[in-house]
């Protein structure tokens, strides 16, 4: 009986672990890339006509629960403003590789029937993820451009209460579209609206496995795009 509940506890074990270190390789996958992205965009400021382009922004996260309890009850952080850099290049026309890195700051929310909800504690969020843009300003500077993002990252919610100071990685399939206004030959207003879809993981913030929601969480921003 006991080596049964040793095989079970060390199958537990061994599925936490590679589940924590899957999510921390794609974590370490995605940031990697965004870095080698910021890079490239940074390298070909001396080059004229690359087309790579740097585009700080700022907005709102609107997130998701993570739980949704009996009675109308629920886990989630709360809005919170964001701000992130977005930095892309070109492959072909119309088409570019693109990295995000963004950070929000909420609190940690219980939500109550009746009352509406309690917050007790904060969640610090960072947002990444590399991926492909279809569209925008590629082929002229000057005008309006619709553009769709499709990417693949993650969420790392840093979690902080009087009990708790844990954090949980999450990886995130994200989705997004928007709008270029370019005003000058390497200078234009970028606003966007994109879907970071992700479930809690909470394997990594307390050690055991609860199935939450595959939450939406909705970044609007808006930014300056400078293009090199």
């Amino acid at each position: 009986m006991s080596h049964a509940v040793r095989n079970a506890s060390l199958s537990r074990f061994s599925s936490f672990s590679i589940t924590r270190a899957a999510t921390r390789r794609l974590a370490v996958v995605v940031a990697s890339s965004f870095t080698a992205t910021v890079l490239l965009a940074s390298t070909a400021k001396a080059q004229t006509g690359v087309g790579a382009t740097l585009t700080p922004y700022a907005g709102y996260l609107i997130a998701g629960n993570w739980y949704d309890g009996p009675i109308g009850t629920s886990i989630s952080s709360t809005n919170a403003p964001m701000v992130g850099g977005q930095a892309s290049i070109p492959l072909t026309k119309g088409i570019a590789l693109v990295g995000n890195l963004a950070y929000a700051s909420g609190d940690l929310r219980i939500g109550l029937p009746l009352l509406g909800g309690v917050n007790v504690g904060s969640v610090n969020t960072w947002l990444y993820d590399a991926g492909l843009e279809l569209g925008g300003l590629s082929t002229k500077k000057i005008g309006i451009a619709p553009f769709v993002q499709v990417g693949i990252g993650g969420l790392t919610n840093d979690i902080k209460n009087s009990l708790l100071n844990v954090r949980a990685s999450n990886i995130a399939y994200t989705g997004g579209v928007g709008l270029d206004v370019g005003l000058a030959e390497r200078f234009a207003l970028r606003v966007q609206a994109k879907d970071w879809v992700s479930r809690f993981n909470s394997e990594d913030a307390v050690g055991f496995r609860a199935e939450g929601n595959l939450a939406h969480n909705w970044a609007l921003t808006a930014g300056v795009k400078l293009t090199f």
